[in-house]
């Protein structure tokens, strides 16, 4: 039963992922970068790109999603992922209102036998 409902959900994580680049639409432009530090007790993230580099900062608020779509937790974002965050300006601070996970770090367990 399980692997027919997994089999018949699956098409829509298409619309998953159109809907977590949608959600929290704003101005701001999404910023794509790779996490080079994780601070998940306090909710930072360290993102290097080309555009800018520096910490953002994560709240209950922030929109976390996977390379697929589905929401996910801040301990599922690791150093080495590639992810696209967008910030709006809210006073003096900017605010981290979305991140997203656009591919996976190689985990080198995963060749081991």
């Amino acid at each position: 039963m399980k692997g027919r409902v997994l089999a018949a959900g699956w098409p829509f994580a298409g619309l998953l992922a159109l809907d977590a680049v949608r959600a929290g639409v704003s101005d701001a432009a999404p910023v794509r970068g790779l996490i080079v530090e994780n601070d998940n007790q306090a909710g930072i993230l360290v993102l290097e790109s080309d555009d800018v580099s520096g910490p953002l900062t994560t709240d209950a608020a922030t929109g976390l999603y996977g390379v697929d779509g589905y929401p996910i937790t801040r301990g599922d974002i690791h150093v080495g992922d590639m992810v696209e965050a967008v910030q709006e300006k809210n006073g003096e601070e900017w605010v981290t209102t979305k991140v997203r996970v656009l591919w996976l770090a190689s985990s080198p367990n995963l060749g081991a036998c």
